[in-house]
């Protein structure tokens, strides 16, 4: 930090680009963020202002809007005030979060009574009962709670910011969810009927994610230029719009090409379809709101009764990718049609599953490998030959 207005014993400082004003009022020495970026308008803002006087007018609004140190109310109060930071169903879960994940923990405690060594114990439990990426979402939860708190200097630091909380190792590490091999996928896509088997048609062959299907509306589907636009998903009864504009790390908006098959299919089913708005219904005549319902009351059945072993119904989108990989696709195109960003690793590290293929693709693989090798050595054969001696 550096020093860049002091008037008596007020100064303005630099943190991260942010100015923070510090000074002592009544005898109490006390450390504000202004909320301000530095930028050249700041800085003229900062010669004409006085430090004291701003800090005591941030001290006042304080008094106004933080009026509690117990963890739980404070952060409530913190989710609410920054809900407009985020989508609806990412607030919903991480209200979820720390309502089931954090407060056990800590329901009842003074904000300045959490240690590092507290988040580090809760950090570590849940990584035994959630998947690291739901537990880096607490952290960087706890972690905006916290900063308001010191910002709002109910403590002296923030907990999460420190070594040991910081080597708490929260490496990605997917769920070993398998793919369904190319039989089962055969035997499902022969056996689903009616709706079901669209959906599942969808889900195999284009990757969707199963809230991007379970959103899908006929106005999303352009039957003369045969494409699919993708601009919505549902997550636990949310239904989240994008648009070419949006930020979100996963890419919901996306236009496909579809599959021939698929087309002949869609046609067909549209006519007979059960609403003129959304593809897939329920018995009420709503669109579904949890994937949940699709599993327990058609998929599993539907598993059940073929005898195929059941691996969740996102577990489509990894065979997918597994079936064009191992066909042969371009790894861009797959990861255009699932919505991946290009080149990311995701894709082949965590979606590819070599467990699809049977005997059979091996074989066959293995003599595409040998005709390859074997072209190859014969043109430089033929090279060789013609060469005069």
């Amino acid at each position: 930090m550096s020093n860049i207005r002091i008037k008596g014993d007020g100064v303005f400082k630099i943190r991260k680009n942010v100015i923070y004003v510090h000074g002592s009022i009544n005898g109490k020495f006390h450390r504000k963020s202004t909320g301000k970026k530095l930028t050249p308008a700041t800085k003229q803002w900062m010669k004409k202002a006085n430090p004291l006087d701003v800090l005591s007018k941030l001290l006042d609004t304080d008094r106004n809007e933080v009026t509690t140190n117990n963890f739980e109310k404070f952060g409530y109060m913190i989710l609410e005030v920054t809900s407009s930071r985020r989508q609806q169903a990412s607030q919903n879960e991480l209200e979820g979060l720390f309502k089931n994940r954090v407060l056990p923990s800590f329901k009842g405690l003074k904000i300045e009574d959490i240690k590092p060594l507290d988040i580090v114990n809760l950090l570590e439990k849940q990584k035994k009962e959630v998947c690291n990426d739901r537990v880096k979402r607490i952290k960087n939860l706890l972690n905006i709670i916290f900063d308001y708190a010191y910002d709002n200097e109910l403590i002296e630091r923030n907990p999460v910011q420190t070594r040991s909380v910081k080597a708490v190792d929260l490496s990605y590490n997917p769920k070993k969810t398998e793919a369904y091999s190319t039989e089962e996928i055969r035997v499902i896509l022969k056996n689903a009927k009616g709706w079901f088997k669209i959906f599942l048609e969808l889900s195999f062959k284009l990757g969707l994610r199963t809230g991007e299907c379970m959103a899908l509306k006929w106005n999303d589907i352009n039957f003369e230029t045969e494409k699919l636009s993708l601009q919505r998903s549902i997550t636990r009864g949310v239904i989240t719009e994008q648009n070419e504009n949006s930020t979100s790390n996963k890419n919901h908006f996306r236009t496909i090409q579809l599959l021939p098959d698929l087309v002949k299919l869609l046609k067909i089913y549209y006519e007979v379809r059960p609403s003129n708005e959304w593809l897939f219904i329920n018995k009420d005549g709503r669109y579904y709101r949890e994937s949940k319902t699709i599993v327990d009351y058609h998929l599993k059945p539907l598993l059940k009764s073929i005898g195929v072993k059941y691996k969740t119904l996102y577990a489509t989108r990894r065979s997918y990718a597994s079936v064009m990989s191992f066909g042969g696709e371009n790894l861009e195109d797959i990861q255009k049609i699932m919505g991946h960003s290009k080149g990311s690793r995701i894709t082949e590290k965590h979606y590819i599953d070599p467990r699809i293929l049977k005997l059979e693709h091996d074989k066959l693989n293995a003599q595409k490998q040998q005709e390859i090798f074997n072209m190859m050595v014969e043109v430089e054969d033929k090279v060789s030959q013609s060469k005069p001696a």
